[in-house]
């Protein structure tokens, strides 16, 4: 048995000493452990949302998946719960002010779709966007359409793709040049992801915005022009000033590429 004195769930949580993981995972007993220890520090909602994450590396949980990929699930849920526990007043807080039916989500169905995540993520990178991401959706206004399109974005990007996406941060220090170089990449290859960025709405290309104020500037000097003819006294349409896009695709963060960015950072960017 487990003895854990009371006030020590976030050492217990944060321990990443060997010896410390291999006890937990052995432990039949690590989900009643953890919910009963955090019950002492945190409230009730918060206790079983972070028992039913760290009850899936629970033996027998588990046993159809084997070898590497089941060290990588364990690895997975072992960062995601030292993750957790560093934000646990944040967790608290949100927890209280959520509606019964709303927390009901979050330690059950939310829960689930997280460990499904962690369970195919093989970028260890990104197992902290998942984590926060999951924590900053925590309140009445989320849904379960809303949790699903985070989710299942966070599963089309990698942690590339993602650190292109910040290079559009207003705080970013990064450009084309610095991450071609950290990542030893042709510049072509990042005009690829910007492409598939600009796919999933998190980019919108300043060329494509200029084609279409061309084509709306057409239509309405096409749309005025045949009013003008079918008037007794024609004045004439003045035609709409065209701006040629450039040769090289220019992009910038939507709102919803920063509205992502806050959802997996700890810290807000701005909007």
């Amino acid at each position: 048995m487990i003895c854990m004195e009371k006030g020590k769930v976030k050492d217990f949580f944060c321990a990443t000493k060997d010896e410390i993981v291999d006890m937990t995972l052995e432990s039949d007993m690590l989900p009643t452990v953890i919910a009963d220890i955090a019950e002492t520090v945190v409230s009730e909602g918060t206790a079983t949302i972070l028992g039913g994450v760290v009850g899936a590396i629970a033996p027998g949980v588990n046993g159809a998946m084997l070898g590497y990929r089941q060290r990588q699930f364990e690895r997975n849920v072992m960062q995601a719960i030292t993750i957790m526990a560093r934000r646990i007043e944040t967790i608290d807080a949100l927890v209280e002010n959520l509606s019964d039916e709303i927390l009901e989500k979050f330690r059950g169905i939310y829960v689930e779709w997280m460990l499904d995540n962690l369970d195919m993520e093989k970028q260890k990178e990104k197992v902290p966007y998942h984590v926060n991401g999951f924590i900053n959706l925590m309140s009445d206004d989320v849904n379960d359409n809303l949790m699903r399109m985070f989710f299942e974005t966070m599963n089309e990007l990698t942690e590339l793709d993602i650190e292109v996406l910040k290079m559009y941060d207003w705080k970013s220090d990064d450009n084309i040049y610095t991450l071609a170089e950290k990542y030893n990449l042709e510049y072509e290859q990042i005009d690829v992801i910007k492409e598939k960025l600009a796919r999933l709405g998190l980019l919108k290309c300043k060329n494509d915005e200029q084609r279409d104020e061309n084509l709306d500037g057409i239509v309405d000097y096409l749309t005025k022009l045949e009013k003008d003819s079918k008037s007794r006294n024609p004045r004439g349409v003045k035609l709409p000033r065209i701006k040629k896009p450039s040769r090289s695709h220019l992009y910038s963060i939507t709102r919803l590429g920063t509205h992502y960015l806050n959802l997996i950072s700890e810290e807000k960017v701005q909007e």
